[in-house]
């Protein structure tokens, strides 16, 4: 075991733990979520909002909320939010819905500040950190979730899991919910297997210089974090997109030094294998995982087939694995630390 990265290579083996411990506590969860969302609380549209990889949590579980719900969403970072409130909440119920690991990042709480000056918006926390309370109306715990490492893994997962059980339960899909009571031996499963695709693939491709993560729908903002995690944990160049959209210009880069990595939707694959197929014939390694990748995309270079029964929107907080473990396994191949990744620190604390 090499001797650099551990705090952060440990902390994305607990990730089970976390899906647990949220599974254990899901009273706790419905009991809030049958306050904010009581018969008289109807809202004009939830904005999820968060600041990098919490913004990627967002993007996710708009998706996800609105395709369970019919009730309108969308993601916003906190930023936009805090510059221009009135354009987002202005003579509008809205329920606000900050995603964070620390309850103390400056934007964060400047952005639920803000619109909480409003009338008729009220703030939802998704968080692994209780201090939320401070600045909400309600929230939402992941409770085992904390983390000692600056890139974040088991609070990232474990949100998006928040995200997705609250969008079954608000839309009445308990089933749904009760089918994922073993969410974290699948995840554990998937977690030593997708830490040895990525090992295999880095090992195998030493000539990349350029990874892209390509997902429609619930794993647009999945692949989102792909691209950040590799980024914050290697310093390695990548890129993240709509698939379909890649065509439109950023496939002007691909070569033989470029790996593509396919989040495959079941409603996409058709597509998205087509431009796999496209892809490699200029020269591009790719991965696929998704369900039936294996019958649906067998040209691709390598491939990992999604078993567990579940749905996209239940995949979610596990295909997105394989971003953490290349971050990982490319850190340790260009010899850096990704428990000090360069500029970052845990939370953006501003003066």
């Amino acid at each position: 075991m090499a001797v650099n990265s551990q705090v952060t290579y440990k902390e994305m083996y607990q990730q089970p733990a976390s899906f647990k411990g949220i599974n254990d506590t899901l009273d706790n969860i419905y009991g809030v979520l049958d306050i904010v969302f009581a018969r008289e609380n109807e809202y004009d549209e939830l904005i999820f909002t968060g600041c990098g990889t919490s913004l990627y949590i967002a993007q996710t579980a708009a998706y996800v909320f609105s395709t369970y719900t019919g009730i309108p969403a969308k993601a916003l970072p906190c930023s936009e939010l805090y510059f221009f409130p009135e354009t987002y909440v202005k003579n509008r119920k809205v329920l606000v819905l900050p995603i964070t690991r620390k309850s103390y990042t400056t934007e964060v709480r400047m952005a639920i500040d803000k619109v909480r000056s409003y009338p008729n918006v009220k703030t939802l926390a998704i968080t692994c950190d209780p201090g939320s309370r401070e600045y909400n109306d309600y929230y939402i715990l992941s409770p085992v979730s904390a983390e000692d490492s600056v890139i974040m893994t088991r609070s990232f997962t474990s949100m998006v899991y928040m995200a997705v059980i609250m969008s079954m339960y608000v839309a009445g899909k308990k089933d749904e919910i009760a089918a994922m009571s073993g969410y974290d031996k699948h995840a554990e499963e998937m977690i030593a297997k997708t830490d040895a695709l990525a090992k295999k693939i880095v090992e195998e491709n030493s000539n990349i210089n350029l990874i892209v993560t390509l997902g429609q729908g619930a794993y647009y903002g999945i692949a989102n974090e792909c691209m950040n995690k590799i980024k914050e944990m290697s310093l390695s160049n990548s890129e993240a997109y709509y698939s379909l959209e890649y065509r439109h210009g950023p496939m002007s880069l691909v070569d033989e030094n470029t790996l593509v990595i396919f989040l495959a939707g079941s409603n996409t694959i058709e597509d998205e294998a087509k431009l796999l197929t496209e892809l490699k014939g200029y020269g591009a390694v790719t991965l696929a995982i998704g369900k039936d990748v294996i019958s649906k995309m067998s040209n691709s270079d390598y491939k990992y087939d999604l078993t567990y029964g579940y749905n996209d929107e239940q995949y979610a907080p596990l295909i997105g694995l394989i971003g953490q473990f290349l971050g990982y396994h490319l850190s340790l191949k260009k010899n850096l630390n990704a428990d000090s990744p360069r500029h970052l620190t845990q939370a953006i604390v501003l003066k």
